[in-house]
This record gives structure tokens, sequence and C-alpha cells, in this order.
């Protein structure tokens, strides 16, 4: 059986490229090969011509994507952008029988335009969609909910690993009866829509394979920085408004060995030569057991890695600090998201501005670099809450600030708030891309006002990202070594040249 897994494109929609493997992707396949099925996964956000994007956003020019969101929408939408082409001839070229297409809440549109260009191309091809991982600021979906059913056969829900490999499994051996399988929702041959029971949560983690990087089409060409990504929870006990963890993963942690995670990259390190890594958990420090001994085991490990964690700015432990330190880290990234007391409040976000203040004292401390994000424009926002913001991030100095706009993305509180504002529903914020200025949502500022305050707002955050990258090449060659061979600047030395171009 020929499985075809897809990643929707969405920063390559922005004339940028996802230098990061897809990790809904890689687990599917992961565990469908583990099961003796073979699968090819086809990043479709991948842009094989544009190897210098550090990361996938411009970080030390945060105004470009924003620039480029009215030509995002344009492409996402049109027929004859060359992009639909590419992805209709791959699809075509490898003709599969099953088609799984891994979407979240800013990529569901795009791979509902795929989905329906394969059943054009052959109308007896199986179509699944898969919304589980959120990844990062954008929100995971529940396809069954959102889907055009039109065009998709079965929709995975929550955590898919195990529903997918007995659908698979289903699907082989031509049965028909899909009833028993939990977390699946599908179209019956009636063209009824029916919705299994959900599938209780995973509780050993470490039971599952490491993602399928190596099944990745043209995995050898990509550059080891693409393969830096460490997944070691689910789950998260808070309730921020605007965070869509919870539609897949639920609100208790279940959390990986510090062992497994370690064997993870060291197989990563010797497989893909990758020395840099991201530990993708939204809080590292959440047990600190499980953290002091992830380091330890990484430093008596003894390879030349580096890596770089998440934490909730309350939860900044010294000891693991210290830990880190000596393990290799170089940047805790925290959610600063709002500088000003009230929206902080609204947000649910559970600490404070002292907080952020204190934390930021603590990873200077301990030489480590702190990256921000935050947002501008939530809903209470005016000009006032937005300086607050801004001024908090001047006030803690992040060596790194990714400043995003809030988007209600279906199954967040915070979409649930802009519903009762207006009943007739959410489809204009659906296709928002989290750098559209049009879809900033505070209420508080005039549609005039909206674009000067966050253009200044933007501008602001550049001067910060630009000061603090120059020096700090100089503080730590080792580290930007490492980064310049991860990111193929050793190799080739080109892609350094285009970078310099692109950014400075």
């Amino acid at each position: 059986m020929k499985i075809l897994i897809v990643n929707p494109p969405f920063y390559r929609l922005q004339r940028a490229s996802l230098i990061h493997y897809p990790p809904g992707c890689c687990y599917l396949a992961a565990v469908l090969e583990e099961a003796g099925f073979s699968s090819l996964i086809y990043n479709a956000d991948y842009d094989p011509k544009k190897k210098t994007i550090l990361g996938n956003t411009n970080h030390l020019n945060v105004k470009a994507l924003t620039e480029l969101s009215r030509e995002y929408d344009g492409r996402l939408h049109d027929d004859n952008d060359p992009i639909w082409k590419e992805i209709s001839d791959y699809i075509e070229s490898y003709s599969p029988e099953v088609l799984i297409i891994s979407v979240f809440s800013t990529t569901l549109t795009a791979g509902l335009r795929i989905a329906k260009r394969a059943k054009e191309i052959n109308n007896k091809v199986i179509t699944i969609f898969e919304g589980s991982t959120n990844r990062g600021l954008h929100c995971a979906i529940d396809p069954s909910l959102n889907t055009d059913w039109q065009v998709c056969d079965f929709a995975l829900r929550k955590e898919p690993e195990e529903t997918v490999v007995e659908l698979i499994k289903k699907i082989e051996s031509a049965d028909s009866d899909f009833s028993s399988i939990l977390g699946l929702s599908f179209r019956d041959d009636n063209g009824k829509i029916r919705h299994n029971p959900d599938r209780p949560p995973l509780d050993d983690l470490d039971k599952l394979p490491f993602p399928a990087r190596h099944l990745l089409d043209g995995y050898r060409d990509i550059p080891p920085h693409c393969f830096q990504g460490i997944y070691g929870s689910r789950g998260c006990p808070f309730d921020c408004t605007f965070c869509g963890c919870h539609t897949s993963w639920g609100y208790k942690p279940r959390l990986r060995s510090a062992e497994n995670m370690v064997n993870e990259i060291e197989l990563v390190y010797r497989r893909y030569g990758t020395r840099y890594f991201y530990i993708c958990d939204d809080i590292f420090f959440i047990e600190k057991k499980r953290a002091l001994e992830f380091c330890e085991r990484l430093i008596k490990k003894r390879i030349p890695v580096f890596f770089s964690a998440q934490t909730r700015v309350e939860m900044a432990d010294e000891d693991i600090l210290a830990a880190m330190k000596r393990a290799g880290a170089q940047h805790i990234a925290i959610g600063l998201e709002a500088g000003n007391p009230q929206i902080r409040k609204l947000i649910r976000k559970g600490n404070t501005v002292e907080d952020v203040i204190n934390c930021a004292e603590k990873i200077k401390k301990h030489k480590l670099r702190m990256v921000a994000f935050c947002m501008v424009g939530l809903p209470w926002e005016g000009k006032k809450e937005i300086e607050d913001t801004v001024n908090l991030v001047k006030k803690v100095s992040p060596y790194i600030v990714y400043p995003y706009m809030p988007t209600p993305a279906a199954g967040t509180e915070l979409a649930e708030i802009m519903l009762a504002k207006n009943p007739q529903g959410l489809e204009e914020y659906r296709d928002r891309c989290h750098m559209d200025p049009s879809a900033v949502l505070a209420e508080r500022l005039k549609p005039e006002e909206k674009k000067e305050v966050i253009d200044w707002a933007m501008s602001e955050f550049v001067k910060i990202n630009k000061k603090s990258l120059v020096f700090d090449v100089m503080r730590r060659p080792r580290f930007y070594w490492a980064l310049a061979h991860d990111m193929g600047f050793l190799k080739h030395p080109q892609y350094l040249f285009n970078y310099l171009k692109e950014y400075i």
C-alpha cells in the first residue's frame, strides 16, 4: 500500500521555508513503520532553494512576514500559484493509495486544497486528516469538526498514533467496519459522518518510536538544523485563553523520560550531524527531577551538542538553570506575552510582570540567553497596553523577541470569546496569518490606528533583535560555529552569503 503523508505549505506562501521537520507527519510515519507499513513524507512547506532561513521566521526583521501577509492570503487562494502545481505534480507522480494530511490552525485551508486536488487526480484515493500537534504559535485543531467532508474520508482526533495504525490495518484488509477504532471520525458509505468515542491519552510516551526524520523525502539533502526538535511532553495544566494545547493533549502533563529524550538527541546527532537541539516541551521545568536528570545524562554522553528549552517564568528554577548551563544550554524561551498586568489576568497567564523580570534576572545570572514570545493586538488592548508590552520587552532585554498577532483558533477560549462578539462565526479568522496586521483583535484601537501602532511595535522589536545578534556572535563563537554547521554554511558558503543578503 502506497501511503503519502503531507505537511501543507504555510511559510512558503510567505517567501520563507519551514526549517524544521513536521512532527505530526514524522510521528505518524514512525508508528506506521513500526507496524510494518512503509510511507513517505512530503514537506510541502520546505523550500530546498531557501536553506538560509533560521528557524521559520526572519528574526532580524520581524516585520518581514507582516509585510507579506496580503501576499500570503492571495497565494493561499490562487489556483494558478506555482506551489499548488508543484503539489499536484508530486501527488500525481507518487500516486498514493492513502493520503494523510497533517494540519494545524493555519494550514487547514491549504490541506483541504490538497485533498480536493488529490481527489480530482484519483477519486479512489483515501484521504485522512490529522491535527494533533500544538506547533508553537500554531494551535492544534480537531479536523473532525473543521474539515470539509466532501474531500475528507477520515479524521484522526487527539493523539493519532494508535488510531492511524488501526485504521491502516483495516484499510489494507478491506474491512469497512471502522466503528471500533477509538478517536476516529469518518464518512460512511452513505455519506453520513460518524464520530467514534475518544481514545484515552497515551500514558507512557517512551513507548512511541522517535519521529521518522529519515522518511522525509530528500532528507539527506536537508541541513542538520532541520532535525533539531525534541518533543518531550504532552499536556499542560495551565489554562491560557489563546492556547490550543488542550485540543489534542489535554491538561494532564505526560512526560517522556530523560533517558529517552537524551537517546533521541544522540541518535539524531550521530545519524544527521545535528549539533543544536530545541526541547519543544511547553514547560521543560515542570518536573525538576527529570530536568536535572536530562542535563546529567547529556553531560555523561560527552557529545558536542547544544540545546535550548522553554519554561514558564515563575518556574525558572536556579538549580535547573545551573545544570542546563553545564550541559550546553544556550537559550531559555519564555512566554512573556503581555506587559500590562490587567491584560495578563484577562488571558489567564497565571503569572505576573514581576515574575517575568525575576526570571530574566535569573537567566542572566547563569549566563544564559532569554528568548521572549509576546503578543500584540489582543481584544482588550489599546495603544497603552501595547506600549506596556514593548516596554517590558525592553526592560528584560531578551536575546531575541518573537512578537505575534493572536488569532482565535478553533478549540481555544479566545475563539469562544470572539464568537460571542460575532455570532456570524469565525470564518474570517481561519486563514489569518499570525503576522497579519489585519487580524489584530484590539477593539480599543480605531482601524486607522492599528497599522500605526503595530508598525511602531514591530520596529522596536527589530531594533532589539539586530542589536543583540551582532555582539552575541563574538561572545559565543563555539555555539555559532555549531549553528553554522547545522545550517549548512560550512559545506555551502553561498548559504551564508544568501543569509546575510536576506537579513541584513
